[in-house]
């Protein structure tokens, strides 16, 4: 596209130029003039015609004179309420009616690609052409008659709307031809649709507190980026909050504390009592111990296991003079039972030390983490004012922002594209006062008849046009609703289309183009080729170096090719790209021919 607007403008700036060269060198000039011949272009009968041609002989019908020894025609080319048409009135000398059925008439229309001939009956009191003599009335009119055994012939030049343009001025314009023929085409139905923001790319802003504006950043259509600071404000509520948050930080520093002193406490009890179970003597378990925090369980576990390695000591000694017959039984048995009290009193207390570090662990852990769970519901409550994760952090550095300071950020990346808020403005927490879009792609929305929903399906690429504005783009139909509207039967449709350049901008009414069906039709042009010229529509032609604007008829179109009912003949070589470039020149003759 975009070298095809340059082309478009090299091609104006070069057709100009060469124009300016060309008129300023006598008899180089690219249109052919009306010839200035003894006869003259066609006339209004009096009934508000105009001439095409220059100033001819008029007869009593105001149609032009063409005279040769002793016979005259008047030929009217009538134009009233009918398809243009030619009317003949035939005089003698004297102006003495003709029998009509005397005299034969016949009149071939030189064009640029072919020749019209024009056959002559008795229509009341005059000759009627059996042809309309469509438009453009630019031709050599050559006009053959036989009366009284005589032949009579006229030649009349009558050329408007031709351009003369060389090879190499057409290519140094960028004027591009193609010889017309059959396409097959698709059947289009046209649909109206309204540029629209991509939701999923919007993001308003809204300060979420009560509070007062003290600098505004960014202004109406400024590009932003996520986390570009837009305004900064004051709130006593976020003030409150951020003194919550600080509050229960500082409460949990001492229970974090707290909880790894205990974690510490518990981690090293489970060292002792792993080294209690390896019958150390009291000299080695105090080495190893020695250095462990331990808390209370040093106190309770390690008498307990002293008195028991005291109590087996005496209850072997013991039994070993027992058996030897030296100590009686009695003490003996005392010596077992103060040694079995002493080991099952430690084994309780093992599993005391045990229960009772493990348990509270569990208690400061719990404390911990409902001091850390009140952090965060403190910084979430920050976060839903606005905050950032980096703006929590900052409470807490050495150098935190004043507590009333609000920034409001961008969420996205994007241009504002409203804006409400200025400096000293009280704001409510509801109120948006930035409006964010992304504005690289945007929907279309588009209201589908019910009649042509099996034109659509998801998925599908359809054409999008500007109204009144050279803009086309392709879009894919993301989203088909599921309900119909009941008043209007319509079903809503979605497309995506792309916007790197920002020219389709939200609220911008569109043509949306639904191929319903492809055929082959027997000639097609480009919809570009195609210009509205003096209230026609039409595709200029071109033969050897010369152009001329043909009125057609359109029929079917898919939006890039175009159906061509009537206008055109298979072979015509036509201008396929730039063809502006000759409508614009071929515009400053259009005063010589007006209806």
């Amino acid at each position: 596209m975009k070298r095809k607007q340059f082309l478009q403008v090299m091609g104006i700036l070069v057709v100009g130029a060469l124009l300016t060269v060309l008129i300023l060198k006598p008899g180089s000039i690219p249109f052919l003039p009306p010839a200035s011949q003894d006869s003259g272009g066609h006339s209004p009968e009096g009934e508000g015609q105009t001439d095409h041609g220059p100033e001819m002989p008029r007869g009593p019908h105001n149609g032009m004179l063409f005279t040769q020894d002793d016979l005259q025609l008047e030929v009217v080319l009538y134009e009233r309420g009918v398809p243009p048409e030619f009317r003949v009135y035939p005089t003698a000398k004297g102006d003495t009616a003709i029998p009509l059925n005397d005299i034969t008439l016949q009149i071939d229309l030189e064009r640029m690609e072919r020749v019209d001939t024009v056959q002559f009956k008795p229509s009341g009191p005059h000759l009627l052409g059996d042809r309309e003599v469509v438009e453009p009335h630019s031709f050599i009119m050559k006009i053959t008659a036989e009366w009284n055994g005589n032949k009579y012939q006229w030649r009349h030049e009558q050329i408007e709307f031709r351009a003369t343009i060389s090879k190499a001025q057409a290519e140094n314009a960028g004027i591009q031809t193609a010889v017309v023929g059959p396409r097959a085409i698709g059947d289009v139905v046209t649909l109206d649709g309204e540029i629209g923001l991509d939701e999923k790319r919007v993001a308003h802003i809204v300060p979420r507190v009560e509070s007062l504006v003290v600098a505004v950043h960014k202004d109406m259509g400024d590009k932003v980026q996520v986390g570009d600071l837009l305004a900064v404000l004051q709130s006593r509520e976020l003030a409150d909050a951020k003194n919550e948050y600080l509050t229960a930080v500082k409460r949990a520093e001492p229970v974090r504390l707290d909880h790894e002193r205990q974690k510490q406490i518990f981690d090293n009890t489970i060292i002792m009592l792993d080294l209690l179970t390896r019958d150390l003597s009291l000299d080695e378990l105090y080495s190893k111990i020695d250095n462990l925090f331990l808390g209370n369980s040093r106190a309770e576990i390690v008498p307990a296991y002293a008195r028991v390695m005291r109590t087996q000591a005496v209850y072997e000694r013991e039994k070993t003079l027992y058996e030897k017959k030296i100590s009686s039984r009695a003490e003996y048995l005392l010596a077992l039972e103060e040694f079995q009290s002493a080991k099952a009193q430690y084994e309780a207390l093992r599993e005391k030390v045990h229960y009772q570090g493990k348990l509270s662990l569990l208690e400061k852990k719990q404390a911990l983490e409902m001091a850390e769970l009140n952090i965060k519901t403190q910084a979430q409550k920050l976060k839903t004012l606005g905050l950032t994760d980096r703006d929590i952090q900052r409470l807490t550095s050495k150098n935190p922002p004043p507590f009333t300071h609000y920034e409001l950020r961008s969420e996205i990346d994007g241009r504002v594209i409203e804006k409400h808020i200025a400096v000293g403005e009280a704001i409510r927490k509801d109120f948006s006062v930035f409006v964010v879009a992304e504005l690289s792609e945007v929907w279309v929305n588009i209201a589908i008849p019910s009649r042509d929903m099996n034109l659509v399906e998801i998925g599908q690429k359809i054409q999008v046009r500007a109204e009144n504005v050279d803009m086309k783009a392709v879009g894919q139909l993301f989203f088909l609703g599921s309900v119909l509207d009941e008043k209007t039967r319509t079903v809503t449709g979605r497309l995506v289309i792309a916007n790197k350049d920002l020219k389709w901008k939200p609220g911008m009414y569109v043509k949306v183009d639904l191929i319903r069906d492809t055929r082959s039709v027997p000639l097609a042009v480009p919809r570009d080729a195609v210009q509205t010229f003096r209230g026609w529509t039409v595709v200029f032609i071109k033969v050897g170096d010369q152009y001329e604007p043909r009125p057609v008829t359109l029929g079917h179109s898919d939006g890039k090719w175009v159906e061509i009912v009537d206008g055109l003949r298979p072979g015509d070589a036509y201008v396929k790209e730039n063809s502006f470039i000759i409508k614009a020149e071929l515009q400053k003759s259009a005063a010589t021919h007006s209806h």
